[in-house]
């Protein structure tokens, strides 16, 4: 099947490629000459790659760094499966929304088999001492984040060897630029889970990172979960929305099944303006599996965790974060809140698709450090969520490869099957227009005109 505007109508016909491209796409059998490769799709069903517009490629799921620092190798091996797990769930093409090294960049790109990486430079365009910053110790946090926004409110705070000329936002957006990023991400956040209220960019600010990031070719997406940030980001009309709206602050008690007038008319705004929106619907699941004891012995993690690191998880040192997040606090009652929060995520998204908004797959992974997010497997677990909120599973497969395409500026390369497109491709053995399973039915990768058995990606088989 193959799109050129999202609308995914199957048809029989046959795709041919050469080398990293996409040559021919027809119903007639193209004539080919000398010797080639033929795969056998009858029966089955062929989709662009995936894109996942929202992910954190670098470090260990569920590590700090003292325990990357303590078991190296395990962490070497998460390192060297991530790409493989990614494909496994058929996840072809990967945007990193923050910050990324020079080192990984290069470790990742040595791998035998991996997606395309697209990033948004060295580090996140954080205010001073903003989210997401303000998790790194005083004394290394301007300097791991080279893309910080100087505020004069924090100056006190900021080594003197640091200029204000070059942390604003132009001169920001332009080493971002420079890096050979495809996006600049910026944040909206005062603060959870007990955090005191953190400075937030201002108007002023988010108008001339946007100006910036257009000026350079660039896309502008703001992470932003609250009622305050959404409403905040839908009036600046930034690029994209990078999470879902579920904090919906003083409307918390309000039924899953309303939806509060202020809230709709914020998303009406946001889809209005086409800003694209980020679901994200796996970070509240995935801290919500935290407090599962269940999970670790879920049978896919098999396939894209090292059982090493599974079982490190399960032990006191490996449920580090299980603690510092939930305490001895019921599970019962981690799962209403919890529960309570993804069904207003899911109810605000339904609306967003109910009334025509621009959905750009993305899943956050991981959204912290918790192994509540697998490489690959949080994909898959993304589809299913949306699919439970009502979201059809054409826009869902619309959303991971046409819409993300083109708000990136890769739909030239990237998106729907066609010639001169990359080769990037997977087969299915079921229908993904009818049944959401489809998504972990998968046959085949194709990368760059590689063809690869899923088994192969996998670490249990």
């Amino acid at each position: 099947m193959t799109s050129q505007n999202g609308d995914y109508q199957p048809f029989e016909g046959h795709v041919l490629t050469e080398g990293e491209h996409i040559v021919y796409v027809g119903e007639t059998a193209p004539r080919v000459i000398g010797n080639f490769e033929h795969l056998n799709g009858k029966g089955k069903f062929l989709i662009p790659g995936l894109i996942d517009s929202h992910v954190h490629a670098e470090g260990v799921t569920g590590m700090l760094p003292q325990h990357i620092e303590k078991h190296p190798e395990l962490a070497s091996q998460f390192n060297k499966q991530v790409p493989r797990s990614y494909l496994y769930f058929g996840f072809t093409t990967l945007i990193n929304l923050g910050g990324i090294s020079e080192e990984y960049l290069a470790f990742l790109n040595d791998q035998p088999l991996t997606p395309y990486l697209y990033h948004t430079g060295r580090s996140g365009t954080s205010v001073a001492n903003g989210y997401p910053m303000n998790f790194v110790p005083e004394e290394f946090r301007f300097e791991s984040t080279p893309n910080f926004i100087y505020l004069e409110s924090q100056a006190e705070s900021i080594p003197d060897k640091f200029n204000p000329a070059d942390h604003s936002p132009r001169a920001v957006v332009e080493r971002i630029k420079d890096s050979g990023a495809i996006a600049v991400k910026s944040y909206y956040e005062r603060g959870f889970h007990g955090m005191d209220k953190l400075p937030v960019p201002t108007r002023e600010i988010i108008d001339e990172l946007q100006q910036q990031a257009h000026q350079n070719g660039l896309v502008l997406t703001v992470h932003g979960n609250s009622l305050e940030a959404h409403s905040f980001l839908a009036v600046a009309g930034v690029d994209v929305i990078a999470h879902g709206l579920w904090n919906w602050e003083k409307y918390f008690e309000v039924p899953h099944d309303s939806l509060p007038t202020e809230i709709m008319e914020i998303l009406d705004m946001q889809i209005e303006k086409g800003i694209g929106y980020n679901p994200t619907l796996t970070v509240i699941e995935g801290e919500k599996l935290l407090a599962d004891p269940e999970f670790l012995n879920d049978p896919q993690l098999e396939h894209v965790l090292p059982a090493g690191l599974i079982d490190w998880y399960k032990t006191e040192e490996g449920q580090w974060f299980t603690k510092e997040l939930f305490g001895d606090f019921p599970v019962d009652q981690v799962n209403k809140i919890y529960g309570s929060i993804q069904a207003h995520g899911q109810r605000a998204l339904k609306y967003l698709f109910d009334h025509g908004g621009l959905i750009l797959f993305g899943t956050d992974t991981p959204s912290g450090p918790i192994y509540g997010n697998p490489p690959g497997y949080n994909g898959y677990m993304e589809i299913k969520l949306m699919h439970e909120a009502g979201v059809p599973l054409n826009e869902i497969l619309a959303s991971a490869t046409v819409n993300n395409a083109k708000m990136f500026g890769l739909d030239s390369l990237a998106g729907s099957i066609e010639a001169g497109k990359r080769a990037n491709m997977v087969i299915l053995t079921r229908n993904p227009l009818q049944e959401v399973e489809a998504y972990d039915n998968i046959e085949t990768v194709i990368l760059s005109g590689m063809t690869i058995e899923r088994s192969a990606l996998s670490l249990k088989d």
